[in-house]
């Protein structure tokens, strides 16, 4: 897959097997909120919905995840961290 031509604002390694997919999903929401985004939940709730995705396919890996915004349009996603 392409990468984005698209800077990124924070990006966040979290192990798939521990605890802090709490903290970077509450981080997501008010990365989220601060950008303008008009509804944060819904972004928060993306961003559980592929973490969990993600470490139900690599339960031993690490999750990198991206975090940008551009005018308002908030972007961020969760994939398996490249060995």
């Amino acid at each position: 897959m392409a990468e984005s031509p698209r800077r990124v604002d924070l990006r966040l390694t979290i192990p798939a097997a521990a605890p802090f997919r709490t903290v970077a999903v509450e981080l997501a929401e008010k990365f989220a909120e601060h950008a303008g985004d008009a509804n944060p939940k819904t972004v928060a709730d993306g961003l559980a919905a592929s973490i969990a995705e993600v470490a139900r396919t690599s339960p031993a890996g690490d999750i990198l995840i991206e975090m940008s915004s551009q005018n308002g349009d908030v972007s961020i996603r969760a994939r398996k961290k490249p060995d």
